[in-house]
């Protein structure tokens, strides 16, 4: 097939795709309200929950406890008394095993864990120099997790795909953004929160947003460009009518958690869900129509504020009962134990033998940056910028020529953070992308415009870079 055929097909599908130890209790106290329909639930328990860095959040400890349905107002089973913090549950499709983050001794490395859904069974998944933690499952025996390290004296995060034993580990994201695993959709993409845009901490990145990918690292793409006021977002849910549901905040709250959130499906923008103000931290599906979430509850007459386990109805939009609450410690990051849907398998179409990727541009005009959605100056040219990590900092590799119907078709250098500056005739810029991003070996990137609008269809056309070039501007690399 030739390359002008590949990238057709590959556009094709892009467009309609689009220490003060805790004290170690091995039963925790009684609060549980039981209801006939709620399935055994396991939470994390811990006596201080700080918002941030993700290996930062338990700075006196967590554990892991799992309350059964099948006992009124029992208490919860401590499960992972060995730890000194355990945390990010994950049950696997078939309800048979958890995934969960696990911290040995206070200051060590989160590694990721596996265990039974009664805390019998332990086994390490990973063996990290970094921390890794915040694991999922994905189909065909793999997991996904994100690995946090410190970059000259910078928090960063990325990615990684390993089999379920811990071997054949992968990076699958690179460059800046500090991304970390929220779910494995239905659809079989990962979905992740990074940056927006995609720089590294510290500099000028006014929010966070989710972005989708597949699992082999190609096809990154924002899940909705919704950021006209900054935002973090974090803890999404995938609901059963396809729906997003997550926690929204400032990003400069004192608490972990914000306000609940949605995305309908097929909506190009979120709505805020249940009461304003009310600060909530991980929501789960619990039954068809209700969640279990994390609530906060201030500090009143000399009892810390701390979080509680509730039931929020999705129809009303309220929160009902209390479904769990323990003294002096929080309880977060409920997981229902139950069986779930396979996501669907994705197969790779990488082709690791190549050295470059390829962007394809549809039109350079149209970008969601302008006021008007539209670059009014004629563009004649892209400028390709790379990112040298080891050094922090940026180099031009190249120029290609943009057509006059805005199009461009560049190959660059695979795995390699890259972004892009359009020049008008005498090479002023016009517009200068902050956001890096990356195409993976063999990788076919396309894309409507420089950040163009998602909610707008493209235009139905051949592009004229496709019409005149049968291969790619090579630009920082050549084609083997």
């Amino acid at each position: 097939m030739s390359v002008r055929s590949t990238v057709a097909v590959s556009l094709t599908l892009v467009l309609i795709g689009f220490i003060a130890a805790i004290p170690r209790r091995d039963v925790l106290a009684r609060g549980a309200v039981a209801t006939a329909t709620r399935p055994d639930i396991i939470f994390v328990e811990a006596p201080l929950v700080t918002p941030g860095n993700l290996t930062q959040r338990f700075p006196q400890g967590s554990y892991l406890a799992r309350l059964q349905s099948s006992k009124k107002l029992d208490p919860a089973d401590n499960l992972t008394p060995e730890f000194f913090a355990a945390a990010d549950p994950w049950v696997s499709f078939d309800g048979a095993k958890v995934l969960f983050s696990g911290q040995k001794t206070s200051g060590g490395r989160w590694q990721v864990w596996e265990m039974n859904p009664d805390g019998s069974e332990k086994a390490q998944i990973t063996n990290c120099a970094e921390d890794c933690l915040r694991a999922g499952f994905l189909p065909e025996g793999e997991i996904v997790y994100t690995v946090a390290s410190t970059k000259q004296g910078r928090a960063h995060s990325y990615l990684a795909v390993a089999k379920n034993d811990g071997s054949q580990t992968h990076r699958i994201t690179f460059g800046p953004g500090d991304f970390e695993l929220e779910l494995v959709l239905r659809d079989g993409r990962i979905l992740a929160s990074a940056s927006w845009p995609l720089v590294a901490q510290g500099e000028v990145a006014s929010s966070r947003l989710f972005y989708t990918l597949r699992p082999d690292g190609t096809g990154l793409e924002s899940f909705r460009c919704d950021h006209p006021t900054p935002a973090t977002r974090s803890e999404a849910e995938e609901l059963d009518d396809g729906a997003l549901v997550f926690v929204k905040s400032a990003g400069a709250e004192t608490t972990a958690g914000g306000n609940l959130a949605r995305i309908a499906r097929g909506s190009a923008h979120n709505a805020l869900l249940g009461p304003i103000g009310v600060i909530s931290s991980s929501p789960r599906q619990l039954t068809a129509d209700k969640l279990v979430v994390a609530r906060w509850t201030p500090a009143l007459r000399g009892a810390p504020g701390k979080f509680d386990l509730y039931s929020f109805d999705l129809m009303s939009g309220a929160y009902g009962e209390r479904i769990y609450a323990a003294p002096q410690v929080s309880s977060i990051q409920p997981v229902p134990v139950v069986t779930r849907t396979v996501p669907r398998i994705l197969w790779s179409m990488l082709r690791p033998a190549e050295k470059s990727g390829y962007f394809i541009c549809l039109d350079a005009y149209a970008s969601a940056d302008d006021p008007k959605d539209w670059f009014a100056t004629p563009i004649a040219r892209v400028r390709v910028m790379a990112l040298e990590e080891a050094a922090d900092s940026e180099r031009a590799l190249g120029e290609a020529p943009v057509e006059k119907d805005g199009s461009f078709y560049v190959a660059v250098p695979a795995d390699r953070p890259v972004r892009f500056e359009l020049l008008d005739s005498s090479g002023q810029t016009v517009h200068a992308e902050k956001s890096w991003i990356w195409a993976r070996p063999g990788e076919e990137h396309g894309c409507p415009g420089c950040h163009a609008d998602k909610a707008l269809v493209p235009e139905n056309r051949w592009p004229m870079t496709l019409r005149r070039f049968d291969s790619p501007a090579q630009v920082g690399t050549r084609e083997k």
